[in-house]
């Protein structure tokens, strides 16, 4: 009989300590990131000619011309800025992850 109260005891306690553990997890979320915080975005040249983009990022930047209706995926992150014929166009947002920008409006 007193061997029963132990096992008993025993298998209270791991039923209480899994209770627990779930209760501490339950509603714990995990943000997986994008690899350095970049993230994809398609440039498009609805323009009826050729543009100069310019996309800028942390004191540094990357000059391309684009021919009308031309479409390229460009990796970004937040807070870069894109330039179109030398003016500023946009500053990305991470919401902007996969967004089709358009160049002319």
């Amino acid at each position: 009989m007193n061997t029963f109260r132990k096992i008993s005891a025993i298998v209270l306690l791991a039923v209480m300590a899994s209770q627990a553990v779930t209760a501490a997890t339950t509603g714990i979320t995990i943000a997986k990131e994008a690899v350095g915080g970049y993230f994809d975005v398609y440039l498009i040249n609805n323009c009826s000619k050729e543009i100069e983009v310019r996309v800028r990022a942390d004191g540094s930047s990357s000059t391309s011309k684009y021919k009308s209706g031309e479409k390229v995926k460009v990796p970004v992150k937040a807070g870069y800025e894109v330039y179109v014929d030398g003016k500023l166009f946009k500053k990305f947002e991470d919401s902007d992850s996969g967004k089709e920008i358009k160049l002319c409006k």
